[in-house]
């Protein structure tokens, strides 16, 4: 039975297969759902990948690893997990946010995508994949948390007209946020697990509806890093 440190390390192994590097605006939008149709390179090479780390697990159905990265019963279940939505992350620096900077202007791509893990229709982790020299590969597999997380926002606004995503993160406070766009309003924000935490669930949201305007999201970030400086 393989351990987990063989696990992890096909994790980043599975992906070793690069594919031709594309510009940066390859990917299209910031985040792409499951319905559409997308053949992006770094998709392409994020299906490969996962097919490949299913298959170094061919021999071993009906077994499980302790702290297997990816919400399974057994690792038999991966030949049957396909992708779903997928999402470039955008970071927002600290300096942006001390100097009052707007948090939707001053988010910036990374250059990093991550990619839902769907099994029988259920999402069973995240897949991450970055651009180097030679192409894409995956570097990690995991998120079995977050990724369900993720998916409450989409299904409570995904289906809602003109709407657009993007996943933010804000690495200095821990936390990360997926920013919900209804056509020209003002982007709103669902704080994840992460975010929930830092902020000690003191930010309300003003509409009602479960987002959080950007002025009071950032308002409550920086009083979490200058929380965190003091410390």
């Amino acid at each position: 039975m393989k351990n987990m440190r063989y696990i992890l390390l096909a994790a980043v192994l599975a992906g070793g297969t690069a594919f031709a590097q594309a510009p940066a605006g390859a990917g299209g939008a910031d985040f792409v759902m499951a319905t559409a149709s997308s053949s992006s390179p770094a998709r392409v090479a994020a299906m490969r990948g996962l097919h490949q780390f299913a298959a170094r697990f061919a021999g071993d159905a009906g077994q499980l690893p302790k702290g297997f990265p990816l919400d399974v019963r057994d690792v038999g279940q991966l030949r049957h997990a396909r992708l779903g939505w997928g999402f470039q992350v955008y970071d927002v620096s600290r300096a942006a946010l001390m100097s009052g900077a707007d948090m939707e202007a001053d988010a910036q791509p990374t250059g990093i995508w991550r990619y839902e893990v769907v099994l029988h229709g259920r999402p069973i982790g995240l897949l991450t994949m970055a651009r180097t020299d030679a192409g894409w590969s995956m570097v990690s597999l995991g998120g079995a948390k977050l990724v369900g997380d993720i998916q409450d926002v989409v299904g409570a606004y995904g289906k809602q007209a003109a709407t657009r995503f993007r996943y933010v993160r804000v690495p200095q406070a821990t936390a990360d946020f997926i920013q919900v766009k209804h056509g020209a309003a003002a982007a709103q924000y669902a704080p994840l697990q992460a975010a929930r935490s830092a902020l000690r669930m003191q930010a309300q949201a003003a509409s009602g509806s479960g987002l959080l305007d950007g002025s009071a999201l950032q308002s409550q970030l920086r009083k979490v890093l200058a929380r965190d400086t003091s410390n």
